[in-house]
């Protein structure tokens, strides 16, 4: 049992029994103190390749559990692992990785995979390796049949051939994002009546405001800002954006459609100067950033999860109830998850993080069960 003071994201005791969150337990629980830290639900990361060198690519069930290990230290209690474009052999194993970790419950925050590729537009293909993109006929056959791990795939939906992958992954129940696109609005609307629910990190790989002749035409980044259902991603570790991008986001989406995600990878916790894998690319861990080695695209990020929470609040002055409402709730909603994961409701998993008053970890519950130690972020 957590006890947490008034004012803060949870007020009064919160209770866990056998890994859940309950109204009563009869089994004598063990209080803690949470010592004026903010009682938050365990973070949800829909958009992470790994860490500490190991990228989820990788077909190594121990490399996914260190990866996985240090993000949970890192305050992250539920993961979609995100494999970044590679090769359909690659691609495959990497999906069998993860279902063999799921169905021998050897991975507890390991919530799914998110495919990041490879129907992607080369124009828009940022750090994936152009050789590894596909078109979404391809994908279609490597993906039938549905691999039980996969929950999510970012797509380019107006690649020929979307339309019919985008409703088969839709009515198999894994969401749909776009993402590294071209898409016009009138794409983007087609994908969604078809299924589409979410929108990949805002103002990376997309589309925007373009002037071929007297009209301005929107692309993908103004239709993203402009909808009104669809959910959507921002990477806030103080690279990717600047503050008045995410203060843009916030305002058009609002914490209940607005995402935190870190997008990390195999540099997170390396130092700077190493390389690392992500999907068929390779990237360089610099003073808290990653990039391509010819440095002109960055290359995920090297930013734990919590470690945005607190930079999303420094960069915009958003609450810290929205702050952790974008990185629990609202990313548990987008993937079906919620309310078993990114809450403290009866029912949902005993997943728990206390944040210190400057929204730093000081502690990590799964289940339950205390978590010790915090993931270096790279440049804090």
């Amino acid at each position: 049992m957590i006890h947490a003071g008034p004012g803060q994201t949870r007020t009064g005791p919160v209770l866990i029994c056998r890994g859940s969150v309950s109204r009563d337990c009869p089994h004598g629980p063990v209080p803690i103190d949470a010592g004026g830290c903010l009682v938050s639900p365990g973070l949800v990361d829909i958009h992470v390749h790994g860490a500490l060198g190991h990228d989820l690519t990788e077909p190594d069930q121990a490399a996914w559990r260190r990866a996985l290990e240090a993000h949970l230290h890192a305050g992250t209690t539920t993961v979609l692992a995100t494999l970044a474009s590679t090769g359909p052999a690659e691609m495959a194993a990497a999906l069998a990785t993860a279902t063999g970790l799921i169905a021998g419950q050897q991975a507890p925050t390991l919530a799914g995979v998110h495919l990041e590729g490879p129907c992607l537009a080369p124009e828009q293909r940022g750090a994936h390796d152009s050789a590894h993109l596909r078109s979404a006929s391809e994908v279609l056959r490597e993906l039938t049949p549905l691999p039980e791990a996969l929950r999510m795939v970012t797509l380019a939906p107006e690649l020929p051939g979307a339309d019919a992958l985008i409703s088969y992954l839709a009515g198999q129940g894994v969401r749909v994002s776009a993402g590294h696109s071209s898409a016009t609005p009138e794409h983007l609307a087609r994908a969604r009546r078809l299924g589409l629910s979410h929108l990949a990190h805002l103002w990376s790989g997309q589309s925007a405001l373009t002037r071929p002749a007297l009209h301005r035409l929107p692309g993908l980044l103004e239709a993203s800002l402009a909808s009104t259902e669809l959910t959507a991603e921002v990477i806030a570790d103080g690279h990717h954006l600047p503050a008045a991008l995410l203060t843009i986001a916030l305002r058009c989406l609002g914490p209940d459609r607005l995402c935190l995600v870190s997008d990390a990878t195999a540099g997170t916790g390396l130092a700077p100067g190493s390389a690392f894998r992500t999907g068929a690319s390779t990237g360089r861990v610099h003073n808290g950033y990653a990039a391509t080695d010819d440095h002109t695209s960055l290359c995920g990020s090297v930013t734990p999860l919590a470690v945005t929470v607190a930079r999303m609040r420094e960069l915009t002055g958003a609450s810290v109830d929205d702050v952790v409402t974008m990185a629990t709730a609202t990313p548990a909603r987008a993937v079906g998850l919620y309310p078993r994961k990114g809450s403290l409701l009866p029912g949902a998993d005993g997943d728990v993080v206390l944040f210190g008053p400057d929204l730093s970890v000081r502690a990590v519950v799964l289940g339950g069960r205390p978590v010790t130690g915090v993931l270096p972020d790279g440049d804090r």
